[in-house]
């Protein structure tokens, strides 16, 4: 056997574990910039030059991972949805007492709006120009009224009226929250408040 067919034969597999280790850093580096850069300004206002800033990268490495704002967009959503506090509406409707249950719902909804808050403030903006930002805040507020209407209407024992689940939905919405809690600047107050005017809705629990 020559030298160089036993070359070939004993040379080791190119083992790139070391360059996917570094590329999943380098993209987290940049998926974390861009979540903290979002929260001060909002995705519009946030440039690639931004990003490759604050993850200490180059430019040009920012755009080779991803190449749009919207290639990044569904990276940052994912990795602040995950450490989101729940809300499970299953949990909400097993507690026992009208009172009780709307305390939770409104405690739920407004622990959701708190955490998210950094970011959803720029959505009104943002959406027109970000398609799929658009997209989630209508299937998250759809969800969320889904969820409102089957509280609700559990604690009242029957469906409510249009007129009153459109009340219930701005009341226990965001913007009323962000007013709210603008306005009072104390969780516990905001709540009492949101609570004492939903509870006026429901028939059953004024009867």
């Amino acid at each position: 056997m020559s030298d160089k067919t036993e070359t070939i034969m004993t040379t080791r597999p190119y083992d790139n574990t070391t360059r996917k280790t570094a590329q999943a850093e380098t993209t987290r580096r940049i998926i974390e910039a861009a979540i903290a850069l979002h929260a001060e300004r909002g995705g519009m206002a946030t440039t690639h030059a931004d990003i490759a800033a604050r993850s200490g990268v180059s430019v040009a490495t920012v755009y080779k991972h991803f190449p749009s704002r919207e290639s990044l967009l569904p990276h940052c959503m994912g990795a602040v949805a995950k450490d989101a506090p729940s809300l499970e509406p299953r949990q909400l409707l097993a507690i026992q007492g009208t009172a009780e249950r709307i305390a939770a719902l409104v405690r739920a909804l407004h622990e959701r709006y708190r955490y998210f808050h950094p970011w959803t403030r720029w959505t009104a903006r943002d959406a027109a120009s970000l398609p799929l930002l658009a997209e989630a805040a209508r299937t998250a507020q759809q969800e969320t009224e889904a969820m409102i209407r089957a509280v609700l209407e559990s604690c009242a024992g029957a469906p409510l009226s249009a007129e009153t689940l459109t009340l219930a939905y701005v009341l226990l919405g965001y913007p009323a929250w962000q007013r709210l809690d603008a306005d009072l600047s104390d969780p516990e107050r905001v709540g009492r408040a949101i609570e004492q005017v939903v509870t006026l809705l429901i028939p059953k629990a004024n009867a």
